[in-house]
């Protein structure tokens, strides 16, 4: 049955890390069927497409980019013009691992489920740059998760909606039809049916959650991939790791740096963050992580501490969370861990700094 809830948010909410992360754009590939829905309505796609101010012409190829602020929009006018009161599951449950590009390719070859899935997080920028995904280990229950970077986009609900039913399909195609998730945390609040959602996701459904997320049994992430290929994914996870660095800024540093930044505006910091976590993400041991990182003239502990402070800026600066909700979202058990840290970063205490900077009453 449905996990009981009145719609109530967690208490602790970090605010935007737009600004920090930098893109906020998604591969067309997941929305190519959206004009299909419209047309089966006996609608004309690309005049409700324009009346979005979005350019029909992005539909044409899967990699081109759009916008969560435009993707949100085009979701809310089709809700409107179709009668369809959740476009985003719509479209969502008739999509899986091919909307998901070279990125779905290295997933299909992973050993593994848990693999599959750290693959997805490691390379998750080169199909969507303004969301992060995260895994949590935790005991006998682990959970995927997936936030949106931008607080506030109009049709955040859709938007969730269409990729909590993406990666359930992708991950019953990664390890087979008959998985079922232990329960499905949705951002929207509860339905007046939840008939449908019952149906693709199963009968564990909480509403109102403040990130959408899965949860299943930490057991199923040694789950074997079906058609697994060892020697493929070993080849495509370094083509992409090479397509990292001719892009530009994607050296390792900036690697590690934006998947910390990805685990605190997540709140995955709230498990805390250490170079073991972070380095069975990226699949290496911590001191092959340490040592490539020193190749770079960069330290673990030097770009946690950097990404850390920037976020504990940012809180301070615009928003009312007490210190010790910030220091536990940035990954410090005991708030004076996080006190002592900001003093040494800034000079001062983070009482005083919020004092001199803070743009909230």
């Amino acid at each position: 049955m449905d996990s009981k809830n009145n719609s109530k948010r967690r208490t602790l909410h970090l605010p935007s890390a737009t600004e920090l992360i930098g893109e906020g754009t998604l591969r067309m590939a997941p929305l190519l069927g959206l004009p299909r829905i419209l047309s089966d309505k006996g609608l004309d796609p690309d005049k409700v497409i324009r009346e979005t101010g979005i350019d029909p012409a992005l539909f044409q190829d899967p990699e081109n980019t759009i916008s969560f602020i435009a993707i949100g929009r085009l979701f809310v006018r089709t809700a409107a013009v179709t009668g369809i009161e959740y476009p985003g599951f719509e479209l969502g449950r008739h999509a899986g691992l091919d909307v998901l590009g070279k990125v779905g390719q290295l997933m299909c070859f992973a050993p593994d489920f848990g693999t599959a899935l750290r693959a997805l997080i490691r390379q998750f920028h080169l199909h969507d740059r303004g969301a992060v995904p995260i895994l949590w280990e935790t005991g006998s229950q682990s959970m995927f998760g997936y936030t949106l970077y931008s607080q506030g986009i109009p049709g955040t609900d859709h938007i969730y909606d269409a990729a909590l039913a993406i990666a359930i399909n992708t991950f019953r195609e990664l390890v087979g039809k008959e998985w079922k998730p232990s329960e499905v945390l949705m951002f929207r609040d509860p339905p007046g049916d939840r008939r449908i959602f019952r149906q693709h996701f199963g009968p564990r459904l909480h509403f109102g959650a403040e990130h959408a997320a899965i949860a299943f049994p930490t057991g199923d992430l040694k789950r074997p991939v079906q058609g697994s290929d060892p020697h493929a994914y070993a080849r495509l996870k370094e083509e992409l790791e090479e397509l990292d660095l001719l892009s530009g800024g994607f050296t390792l540093t900036n690697r590690v740096r934006r998947l910390i930044r990805g685990m605190i505006a997540s709140g995955a910091g709230l498990h805390g963050i250490d170079l073991r976590g972070v380095a069975k993400l990226m699949e290496r041991h911590p001191r092959t992580l340490t040592r490539h990182l020193q190749a770079e003239g960069a330290a673990f502990s030097n770009i946690l501490g950097q990404v850390r402070y920037e976020f504990a800026q940012q809180m301070l600066r615009d928003t009312n969370l007490p210190i010790a909700d910030i220091g536990l979202l940035l990954g410090y058990a005991e708030s004076a861990a996080f006190i002592h840290a900001f003093r040494r970063w800034s000079g001062m205490t983070a009482t005083a700094w919020r004092s001199r900077n803070q743009q909230v009453t």
